[in-house]
């Protein structure tokens, strides 16, 4: 059951993330006005494909893998520019981010193995930064029954779009 608290919080994250989408697309906006949007995408590794989904989605990716991070009790300015890329790009692609919240919030009784695409990435550094994982939860999936399962919520993804074409 969803408590009125709760809702607040989803419609207050909603309307942040609208203003922070908003404020992203002026600034590409600009930056391509200036002539200078290809070299700022270059500078950043980002390819032009790339920005439509970064501005749809890119800043609550952001967030939520910031709150990842935290979770995990991680020093978020250890990643390195790429490896922190990387993990919002896989993010922000991520098929699962109702699950991540829920488990952020303490609402979700399995380990964050078995929904994360970044798990390998956060497995690292948590090694690299010297911090416990957090106690495995009743199911942590190999790397290819990981890959399994995003390809079989891929394709059930595609089912529903054909579904509703026709």
């Amino acid at each position: 059951m969803t408590t009125l608290h709760d809702m607040r919080q989803t419609l207050s994250r909603w309307i942040d993330n609208g203003r922070k989408r908003r404020q992203l697309k002026r600034e590409v906006a600009q930056l391509a006005a200036m002539g200078s949007l290809d070299a700022v995408l270059a500078d950043v590794g980002l390819a032009r494909s790339q920005v439509g989904p970064m501005l749809a989605h890119g800043a609550q990716s952001s967030d939520q893998l910031d709150r990842m991070v935290a979770r995990l009790g991680l020093d978020a300015a250890r990643l390195g520019p790429e490896t922190r890329r990387d993990m919002t790009w896989t993010c922000l692609n991520c098929p699962d981010k109702r699950q991540c919240r829920h488990w952020m919030a303490g609402r979700n009784a399995f380990d964050f193995h078995s929904f994360c695409p970044n798990a390998d990435e956060l497995d690292r550094a948590l090694s690299d930064q010297g911090v416990p994982p957090p106690p495995a939860g009743p199911y942590r999936p190999t790397a290819d029954e990981r890959r399994r399962i995003e390809a079989e919520a891929r394709q059930r993804e595609v089912r529903i779009l054909l579904d509703s074409i026709s």
